[in-house]
């Protein structure tokens, strides 16, 4: 069997989540008897081939200078075509997404479509559903993540800088009215008000048909099932198949986590984006918030991305100029991770939106360190609050503050989280379930 894999952005210059999931499965996969080659964009006029940690990788063109039609996905990228070409070229048996971005969009989908190949789409992040990308409702609670045109239009046009007594009026804009705005205006901030409610439809749009075009549909965490149900997917179509750590993945050993002693300040880590999202600032203001007496040590495993990123870093950083107990370290490589994570008493993991992993709290966890994190999404359902781990409301930085200080003076009980760590999940059995699952869609 023979299975194409292809997502937004991959190895060597990019190792997000849903890169090191699909390396994971890919490796696995392969070593099952299940070929699988890894497809993916790459800025540029030129496609190339290469392998990447024993895996075959093609990357086809994105040309550069995107109309406002292709970043909207209206029309297919620049470059395309290499990409139909080549896919018709590898008489596949399946066809498996892991991505929703230009570079790897329903155009892509609708190729393999074409090309009658069983088609398989992994929800990866809340950005399927969710115009905002975070889940959360006005940027302030939990959303059920139904799309509706009033609810997200709103929601949207307040992330998008629109004051809050406007947005309700935008949203509610007729759709022939604001179809007119979004095709006659350029991409500014009025087009993009005006253009509000087509946008929500359009979206939801691309979600119903992105649906129609997949034979089965992978979420990879609860809540993601849940809210694709609820957005009309079938459940016959629905698969629910949890992430997992790479299967060579160090596990914990017991005779190396003894007690910590309290002379000792309590090591809090954190590995991830320099994002608002992955809320830095919180935990940053909760260590800044302690009396000097309490005695902890946050390390801060950062990586800036754009501009933005870079930008957030420094806001955050002038925050924590003037506390010694917080220490900016370099991005960490792969390989580096299961080694500092087995090194914290405790992983950080103050996400301000609804992660459907994060990975590195599996990763925590197979090492055998607890994880301090926001009571939302993914995080809620791999922690299990006082038993493996602590959960915190991800935004009351007050709440933060409490929990570490109590860490901090009760570390008999950051042992027990720790000898209560169950048996983590693997990219082992992931393979096995996607395997058979692609079995039974070669079997239709």
């Amino acid at each position: 069997m023979k299975v194409i894999q292809t997502l937004g952005y991959y190895f060597p210059e990019s190792s997000g989540g849903t890169e090191v999931y699909v390396d994971g499965l890919v490796n696995q996969l392969n070593s099952q008897g299940v070929k699988s080659i890894v497809a993916a964009p790459q800025k540029g006029t030129q496609e190339i081939s290469y392998e990447h940690n024993g895996i075959s990788i093609y990357r086809y063109p994105v040309f550069r200078d995107l109309t406002l039609e292709q970043i909207r996905d209206v029309t297919p990228h620049g470059g395309f075509e290499y990409f139909a070409q080549w896919l018709q070229q590898q008489k596949a048996n399946i066809y498996h997404q892991h991505s929703w971005a230009t570079g790897c969009s329903i155009h892509h989908m609708r190729q393999a479509k074409q090309l009658g190949m069983p088609t398989v789409l992994t929800v990866h992040v809340p950005g399927y559903i969710c115009l905002r990308g975070t889940m959360l409702l006005n940027g302030q609670q939990v959303c059920d993540g139904r799309i509706e045109q009033v609810r997200c239009g709103n929601c949207w046009a307040m992330a998008r800088g629109i004051p809050a007594s406007l947005a309700p009026l935008l949203s509610r804009i007729p759709l022939p009215l604001s179809a007119i705005a979004s095709s006659s205006l350029s991409n500014n901030r009025l087009a993009t008000a005006l253009a509000t409610p087509t946008l929500v439809a359009t979206h939801q749009n691309r979600l119903l048909e992105m649906v129609d075009l997949s034979d089965r549909i992978v979420a990879v965490c609860q809540w993601l099932y849940d809210a694709l149900l609820l957005n009309g997917v079938a459940k016959e179509k629905l698969v629910l198949c949890r992430q997992g750590v790479d299967s060579t993945y160090p596990k914990a050993k017991p005779n190396l986590k003894f007690s910590i002693q309290t002379s000792e300040p309590l090591r809090i880590g954190f590995l991830g984006r320099w994002d608002k999202i992955k809320g830095i600032h919180i935990l940053v203001e909760a260590v800044c918030r302690l009396p000097l007496d309490v005695s902890v040590e946050l390390v801060i495993h950062g990586l800036v991305q754009g501009d933005e990123g870079r930008a957030y870093q420094q806001q955050v950083l002038a925050r924590a100029a003037n506390d010694p107990r917080i220490r900016v370290a370099e991005p960490l490589s792969r390989a580096a991770v299961p080694d500092t994570l087995a090194s914290f008493d405790v992983l950080a993991v103050p996400s301000q939106w609804l992660e459907t992993g994060p990975l590195t709290v599996l990763e925590a966890l197979s090492v055998g360190t607890p994880v301090l994190g926001s009571n939302l999404g993914g995080i809620a359902e791999l922690v299990r609050h006082g038993i493996d781990g602590w959960l915190v409301p991800a935004m009351d930085v007050a709440a933060w503050s409490e929990a570490i200080a109590y860490l901090t003076r009760n570390r008999n009980v950051l042992d027990k989280l720790r000898q209560a760590i169950a048996s983590v999940r693997t990219m082992k059995e992931v393979a096995l379930e996607m395997a058979n699952l692609y079995q039974q869609m070669e079997n239709l």
